[in-house]
């Protein structure tokens, strides 16, 4: 019979592995130098298995309280990640707690090869979590680049973790995230109120979790006013400019008054398409974008778009990490998992009709 997770001790992790328990320990306090790489991995994947957590007394063993929180971002020279960061500065600041930050630089590194290769990640993973947990630090927040499954992240040392952008597959970690499924959905509904109903979407990649969840909440808004949702209508491509200005031209001919275009980088490859066909945004077609990205006031006409409440998920995650730090045992199974909305951001680029 399955064993439960409170239940697991190290001593189960050791005998599950055929190691001692001071192994079991040295990999688990980042001191995995200590045995071969197919020992400490199989370690780590046992742990992950069968739920075992470090015991909190060991965790609240610390002589005084160091009020430092890790932040463990994926990548920084993503767009969405300076805002998510300012948000936990703000709320420590707040609360009079430093944050030490530890940049994995996944796309600096292998660019978008990552996405799609999980060892990558893990490998990063398994040299930046004993660095942060050398530093003396009460907890530590992930932020994500995009909302999408982290495996394999677990602290030695019993620290708490919350998710930032990110969903873990540990449940137990309280995780901040887009509301993407209302996002959807009220971008729809702001086209209807503006008299559209035959309106055209350029997509991210069809497999992104924010890409399915924003259909979705068209596919709801859309069953509510009524209208049929044609999937030949919904264009996947790239987030990028060359996405948006191919996505756009295959709606080009289609009965369409208006665009929902994913991404504000999208939107831009649309006005190219369109003004190259002497089609003009907000004038002939209407245009919608997502993110509020510096670009969309740049556009000519403005573009209208939904801002993204980034800063507002890094403040509550580190809220939520502090309420760990300072309330030890408050987290539970079913822990938060927020989903916080967007906002519209009314330009120049959708008429009413």
């Amino acid at each position: 019979m399955e064993q439960k997770a409170g239940n697991v001790t190290i001593r189960d992790v050791a005998k599950a592995c055929g190691v001692s328990i001071s192994t079991v320990s040295n990999v688990l306090n980042g001191k995995s130098n200590k045995v071969s790489d197919e020992i400490a991995d199989k370690i780590r994947a046992e742990v992950t298995r069968m739920g075992y957590r470090p015991s909190s007394l060991a965790r609240n063993l610390r002589a005084t309280s160091t009020k430092t929180i890790g932040v463990l971002a994926e990548d920084l020279i993503e767009f969405s990640t300076p805002p998510i960061v300012e948000g936990i500065m703000k709320s420590c600041e707040e609360k009079g707690y430093n944050v030490v930050i530890e940049n994995m630089r996944l796309f600096g590194r292998w660019q978008r090869e990552w996405l799609a290769d999980e060892t990558l990640i893990n490998k990063t993973l398994k040299e930046a979590l004993p660095k942060m947990e050398a530093l003396n630090l009460e907890g530590l927040i992930y932020v994500g680049s995009h909302e999408h499954l982290v495996h394999n992240l677990f602290s030695g040392r019993g620290l708490p973790i919350v998710m930032a952008y990110a969903v873990a597959v540990d449940k137990q970690y309280p995780t901040f995230r887009l509301d993407d499924i209302t996002g959807g959905y009220d971008v729809i509904k702001y086209l209807v109120s503006k008299g559209h109903r035959k309106i055209g979407v350029l997509a991210g990649e069809y497999d992104n979790t924010h890409t399915i969840n924003r259909v979705l909440g068209i596919q709801k808004a859309m069953l509510e006013e009524k209208i049929l949702f044609d999937p030949e209508l919904v264009i996947y491509g790239s987030w990028f400019k060359n996405g948006g200005y191919a996505g756009m031209k295959a709606l080009l001919g289609k009965d369409i008054t208006a665009v929902f275009c994913m991404s504000d980088l999208i939107a831009s490859g649309a006005y190219a398409a369109l003004y190259e066909n002497g089609i003009v945004p907000g004038r002939d077609i209407s245009v919608i974008g997502y993110d509020n990205q510096e670009i969309s006031s740049g556009l000519t006409p403005e573009l209208t778009t939904m801002a993204l409440p980034l800063p507002e998920i890094g403040f509550q995650a580190a809220k939520a990490i502090i309420n760990l730090i300072e309330k030890p045992g408050s987290a539970s199974t079913d822990m938060a998992d927020a989903r916080i909305p967007s906002v519209l951001i009314e330009r120049n680029s959708v008429r009413s009709i």
